[in-house]
């Protein structure tokens, strides 16, 4: 395998204490060159990241929590720097649970698509369900800006059912996504929103560029799957905040609109369930989204608890 780079963002988890070691361990452990962000953990650790430091492994420190974000255009930027050679970054949430043949499969497919069309930006893994594995959660997805909303390939397949398969997609989930170094010296990167909705947004500027992503069965990862009814209210902040500038940036104000009357549906029912600080939150996105400011987790949970 050619020199691939990884980039684990790390926050509050302990999960990429073991993916790195197994990583390690795998035959094509010689291509690797990985990337652990350690975004303002406690300091055991911290200190237990910095640990897996190594000729091969750089770690990379932030004083705080800047969101998931930050995090990976750090990565990125220190993937390109330190290991020039790698012209693919293989991105992946510390949450989510490769298996051996993870990478391998993203690398096969690059290259298959590559040859093919040297305008390829990415191709990111079946996310499957960690209940069962068997179960496709998500094999990219197509975005509608109108609608501000995301359509998820092969939800509920079984992969024995569809076999291996390449889609052609909007985007795929960064929890387990191989991108092309060349379509970010092109595109550019993601933009710093904290969380959500910065991989689908590099999706869709990628696309508009004129460069296709992808997605393939033949490489699987498990990873928690979100609840929106469980999401703490700070959640439910980024979640409209990046929604309406995602509907502003490839909608225009009819797009808006619509997630504007999402949200508000959406606030609605938690006022009704009694779940005030979610709808608040939502009232502080759309605040911030017309004064154009943004705010980290802490500040948008200082805010909600200041105005109760």
């Amino acid at each position: 395998m050619k020199p691939v780079s990884v980039v684990i963002p790390v926050y509050g988890r302990d999960d990429a204490l073991e993916t790195v070691p197994f990583l390690m361990r795998q035959p094509y452990a010689d291509a690797l060159r990985i990337v652990v962000v350690d975004n303002g953990n406690a300091a055991e650790r911290s200190a237990r990241l910095k640990e897996l430091a190594s000729a091969i492994v750089e770690v990379v420190s932030f004083p705080e929590n800047r969101g998931g974000s930050a995090a990976y255009i750090a990565g990125m930027e220190t993937a390109r720097r330190r290991f020039s050679e790698c012209r693919c970054v293989w991105l992946l949430d510390d949450d989510a649970k490769p298996n051996g043949d993870t990478l391998p499969a993203l690398v096969e497919a690059m290259d298959r698509l590559v040859s093919g069309n040297p305008r390829t930006a990415s191709v990111g893994s079946a996310v499957v369900s960690a209940s069962d594995p068997e179960r496709i959660v998500e094999c990219g997805a197509s975005f509608c800006p109108l609608l501000g909303h995301a359509f998820s390939k092969l939800a509920g397949r079984r992969l024995a059912d569809v076999g291996s398969r390449i889609l052609r997609v909007d985007y795929a989930a960064a929890c387990s996504l191989l991108v092309n170094v060349a379509a970010v010296e092109a595109c550019g990167f993601w933009e710093d929103v904290f969380i959500h909705f910065d991989d689908i947004e590099w999706g869709v500027r990628a696309t508009k560029a004129g460069w296709s992503n992808y997605a393939t069965t033949a490489s699987t990862v498990i990873h928690p799957e979100f609840d929106q009814g469980k999401a703490g209210a700070w959640i439910c902040y980024f979640d409209a905040r990046n929604m309406y500038w995602l509907a502003a940036k490839y909608g225009g104000a009819a797009a808006v609109a619509c997630v504007r009357a999402k949200n508000a549906l959406k606030s609605l029912n938690d006022r009704r369930s009694g779940r005030l600080a979610r709808a608040a939150a939502r009232s502080l996105a759309w605040r911030d989204f017309r004064a154009g400011s943004r705010r980290t987790r802490k500040e948008v949970e200082e805010a909600l608890e200041r105005h109760g």
